[in-house]
């Protein structure tokens, strides 16, 4: 092996050095193995993720080689007659950067024709955030599904707060330890309980049994959770500002005098109705039922775009509270 070829040969000579050193005169007494299986429901959850516009990445220990075949078990990525998977790699940092230029090229001309995917391994990411930061960030972008396989617990943060400082909103999921930093660093973190403990559960925003249960966590819970957050923000500025308007109207037919029109308790019931009542009754609203949602997620993509809470909506709002004050 010549070590002049790159750093990545000199690590693999100084491994294969240290283990032949280390390895002499063992008696093998035992082995033990624990099965790392694909949960139910992965494929299905993934696939129903997708159809919502969602993008997919995922970050792994393994070897790029068992990272590919876990994504196409689990529909991440497809098969080459019907996508195309881009690797991001070489013997040396130039190549690595050329193979990363190529890959934005072709995510550029191509995406539309083809379900583009790429996948690097964690040495050229490190040469690729040193040297061509930017250029992998438009490939970020531009990707909706990704494969990065022998990442470290550090470069799993890093690939989540790139995204993150893009304008992206990020869910980071796993089940161990070593995914601790990357559920902290994303915008909302969940832990699966298994076998491997209760490390990223109890670093997360959200515990779950499953990856399965991911699905309705997203789809369900927080579409709803989005819809009835937007009512109620609004509605709140909404109950202010047209009790605002109505002393508004009355100091001027008072002179100006600072007169208030409400007593205290007429402003405390108003606000106790006002603000209680729509909050205990809102928690029960639902615009479609919850197999609808999961029938067609697509639906999803409406509450992404943000229809029912942007400045068109507040004018609105706006708007009705200054109509009700006549």
């Amino acid at each position: 092996m010549n070590i002049k070829n790159g750093p990545k040969n000199f690590k693999m000579l100084a491994a294969h050095w240290t283990t032949g050193s280390l390895e002499q005169g063992i008696h093998i007494l035992g082995i033990t193995a624990i099965e790392d299986r694909l949960q139910d429901g992965v494929p299905e959850t993934i696939k129903l993720l997708r159809k919502a516009g969602i993008n997919v990445w995922m970050l792994t220990g393994d070897k790029q080689t068992t990272a590919i075949q876990i994504g196409l078990l689990c529909n991440l990525i497809t098969p080459e007659s019907k996508g195309q998977l881009l690797s991001i790699n070489g013997k040396t940092e130039d190549d690595i950067l050329q193979s990363l230029e190529r890959a934005l090229t072709i995510m550029k001309t191509a995406l539309e024709r083809k379900d583009l995917a790429f996948v690097l391994d964690g040495w050229a990411l490190e040469i690729i955030l040193k040297r061509s930061l930017e250029s992998f960030t438009k490939l970020a972008m531009m990707s909706r599904t990704a494969i990065c396989c022998r990442m470290t617990p550090l470069q799993k943060a890093q690939l989540v707060g790139i995204l993150k400082s893009s304008g992206s909103l990020t869910l980071a999921i796993g089940d161990g330890g070593n995914d601790v930093r990357m559920i902290q660093e994303a915008n909302v973190g969940v832990g699966i309980s298994g076998r491997e403990g209760l490390q990223a559960a109890r670093a997360a925003d959200y515990s779950i049994g499953k990856f399965k249960f991911l699905r309705r966590l997203i789809l369900v819970h927080g579409r709803y959770s989005y819809n009835r957050t937007a009512f109620i923000s609004q509605y709140s500025f909404y109950k202010s500002l047209l009790i605002c308007f109505i002393q508004i109207l009355f100091s001027f037919s008072s002179g100006l005098s600072g007169t208030s029109i409400f007593n205290s308790i007429s402003l405390m019931a108003y606000n106790v109705f006002y603000t209680s009542l729509p909050v205990m009754t809102i928690i029960f609203d639902k615009d479609i039922s919850e197999a609808t949602v999961l029938r067609y997620p697509q639906i999803l993509l409406y509450s992404q775009a943000g229809r029912l809470l942007n400045r068109s909506t507040f004018a609105e709002w706006f708007g009705r509270s200054l109509y009700h004050v006549k």
